[in-house]
């Protein structure tokens, strides 16, 4: 079978199992489960005791497959909008759910609309707009009957992609919550139709994919008070993260299992992360509560992800069987209109992906190794820690003393630079040890305001760090630091994830790591496993912090001009000596005799230069550093600024654009944030794109 339709057909396939799976055991507690199942390892019938499907047959689904087959009949039936791109029209929607919920009632179901979204129906039925009845329904209803728009929808263009999903739920949950939890759904589906040779190890990191890609959408839906679905599902997914958090027991009492779509969706989630496999369906079906959707979600993205081979033929079949289902043709026309709806692509030029020159410069094309047709992650390996922010006039001499004004404590090292990664839009990852204590606390929770995902080992018995930040008059900053658990990472923590990651996303190294002995073991040991394609910026950081490991191709080694002359003095080689690495160009090309890899020196406000190859065979103007200007701005505070320049070069470089410009909204990142007052103090990328463009305009005119 084709494997895009394997995936689609997987994909209803799952959505069908999960919920026949689910049918017998729906808003029973696990008490009442245990009692009347044991435990459900299997297609059976519904007890008498089931609320909602007393004595219905072992493989009958439910109002989930039910709601997501009239959806798919919509679509492909040719209910659009009059763009030419797939979605649902308002007032067709409504009265096929009417018609559904009638022939519901005379098969003598329970199974029918909820309160809110019957009584929106209901007003439609009278003769009002389908589109002013505003149904706020906040329960997963729109997310469980939205896999089709999954498999119909690619997400190559976010704002078609979330109108056809608003289609879905504005009728009857035009809400923040109906909307977000749709989207998720769907995201996770079209994504994963997407996904070159998909396996179970790809889960979680295609689920992280839809959480950042839901959350980069506008807001769409009406404000209620209840929470956030895109917030809950990512504390779902660190829940799962920490092995101490992942037992099913803890996920039910930390996440729920209710109709709520802050509860369903990240559970649904949180079983696929935590066990990719059909057994998360078996999990739903026996955690209580909504088993039913839980697991028909679950197992529509299984599906999607792992193919229609995924699950056991002899239960699919029973499935289609009893419940008279025609799956394979349904994918088949669903994905035929994905494949009239996405924009024709062609091979890219030679000259677009590909730099023959090993000397080329930034004005040059991008080289293949800094560029991906997919939008890849900033993963961080290095260190968190809270600083003390204090600023004063001078540091004091030995045995002096000095007042200072206190400018807070704020949480810093990587975290910065992953801020700037999400200013960007950009996916961002932390890899930081956490610990237990009062800054670690700090730590988590300004990582989830950011959504930052922490994916950090937990080290116990021990805080996270700290830094006493000075900012002198001048805007130098001095760093007085101490070491916690950021600095314990587990020998093979970073490995373990790193081994995972696809080409498109760039690691960010924060150079301080190298300064203790277990996160160099830890990112040696990463660094030996890192996959092919995954590129790689070295932020050398005071310390000069370089691993012996670090790859080859697809790295930029990044520093300060001041750095770059401790390297010289360090390595004591006469072809870098002190007098060589006077002035930014120099030192630029001295760095790349020493370390062998493209570097990138900052040069503060006189801007940066970028070097690639030192080729004795290539002409002067091939390994001259070429220059990346900056804008001038009056400087206040430094702390941060080379996190903002190394976080926005990386987010840059993830979203596949080009070295040139990505290089040039790192300088202005840089550069603007040192106008601001504290660490993470990286402007919005509109700002930053402001400032690039106003400097490239300049440039033109000279």
């Amino acid at each position: 079978m084709d494997p895009r339709l394997s995936r689609a057909y997987g994909a209803f396939a799952g959505l069908a199992l999960g919920d026949a799976l689910g049918m017998p055991t729906q808003a029973m507690s696990p008490e009442q489960i245990r009692a009347v199942y044991g435990r459900v390892t299997g297609l059976v019938d519904g007890d008498d005791s089931q609320p909602y499907a007393p004595g219905m047959p072992a493989g009958s689904v439910t109002d989930d497959t039910e709601q997501a087959l009239l959806i798919a009949s919509l679509l492909v039936r040719g209910g659009g909008s009059s763009s030419g791109h797939v979605a649902l029209d308002a007032g067709d929607f409504s009265h096929a759910l009417l018609a559904w919920e009638d022939s519901m009632i005379e098969r003598g179901s329970l199974d029918l609309l909820g309160p809110s979204t019957k009584a929106a129906l209901e007003r439609v039925r009278a003769g009002e707009d389908p589109l002013t009845v505003g149904g706020l329904g906040t329960t997963n209803g729109a997310a469980m009957r939205v896999t089709p728009i999954g498999i119909a929808v690619s997400t190559a263009d976010p704002e078609v992609f979330a109108d056809a999903v608003w289609s879905s739920c504005q009728v009857t949950h035009a809400t923040r919550q109906g909307f977000q939890s749709a989207a998720l759904v769907a995201a996770a589906v079209s994504l994963a139709l997407d996904w070159p040779e998909a396996s179970a190890s790809d889960m979680t990191t295609l689920l992280w994919k839809a959480v950042s890609y839901v959350d980069s959408l506008p807001e769409r839906g009406a404000w209620t008070p209840d929470p956030d679905v895109v917030a809950a599902t990512r504390r779902a997914m660190q829940l799962v993260a920490n092995p101490a958090s992942s037992s099913l027991e803890c996920l039910v009492e930390q996440i729920g299992t209710s109709v709520a779509s802050a509860h369903a969706i990240p559970m649904a989630f949180a079983l696929l992360a935590r066990d990719p496999s059909p057994r998360a369906l078996l999990d739903a079906a026996n955690l209580g509560g909504d088993t039913d959707t839980i697991s028909a979600i679950a197992g529509a993205i299984l599906g999607s992800v792992l193919g229609v081979e995924a699950f056991d033929p002899a239960m699919l079949t029973q499935v289609e069987l009893i419940s008279h289902l025609d799956l394979p043709s349904i994918a088949l026309e669903l994905l035929a209109l994905r494949a009239a709806s996405e924009p024709a692509t062609s091979a890219p030029e030679a000259s677009e992906t590909e730099d023959t020159s090993e000397g080329a410069s930034p004005e040059e094309p991008t080289p293949a190794s800094y560029t991906d047709s997919g939008v890849g992650r900033v993963v961080l390996m290095g260190q968190i820690l809270v600083d003390l922010a204090v600023r004063g006039d001078a540091l004091p001499g030995p045995g002096g003393d000095v007042w200072t004004v206190d400018e807070g404590m704020h949480v810093g090292g990587g975290f910065n630079a992953l801020v700037a990664a999400r200013r960007m839009g950009a996916e961002a990852i932390s890899l930081s040890p956490i610990g237990s204590g009062p800054h670690s606390s700090l730590i988590q929770a300004a990582l989830e305001h950011e959504g930052i995902t922490d994916l950090g080992p937990r080290i116990a018995g021990i805080d996270n760090g700290f830094c006493i930040a000075f900012t002198d008059r001048t805007g130098e900053r001095t760093f007085i630091s101490t070491k916690g658990a950021e600095t314990m990472s587990p020998a093979s923590a970073w490995a373990d994830f790193v081994r995972t990651m696809h080409p498109g996303d760039v690691l960010y190294i924060d150079g301080y790591l190298m300064d203790h002995p277990a996160n160099r073991e830890a990112a040696e040991a990463a660094l030996r496993v890192l996959p092919k394609g995954v590129r790689v910026l070295l932020d050398v950081s005071p310390v000069i912090g370089i691993p012996s490991t670090l790859p080859s191709d697809g790295v930029i080694v990044s520093m300060n001009h001041r750095e770059a002359q401790e390297i010289a003095r360090q390595r004591g080689d006469a072809s870098v000596r002190d007098q060589q690495c006077l002035q930014p160009h120099e030192a630029a090309r001295a760095m790349l005799a020493v370390l062998g890899r493209p570097v990138l020196l900052r040069a503060g406000a006189e801007g940066a230069y970028f070097v690639r190859s030192c080729d004795a065979a290539l002409s002067a103007s091939d390994t001259d550093p070429s220059y990346i200007p900056t804008p001038r701005v009056e400087a206040i505070d430094t702390n941060g600024a080379g996190d903002a320049h190394s976080g926005i070069l990386a987010a840059s470089l993830a979203q596949g654009i080009p070295l040139k410009r990505a290089l040039l909204l790192a300088n202005c990142a840089g550069a603007l944030s040192t106008t601001v007052v504290g660490p993470a103090s990286c402007p919005t990328r509109e700002e930053i794109e402001a400032a690039a463009d106003a400097l490239e305009a300049s440039n033109d005119e000279e």
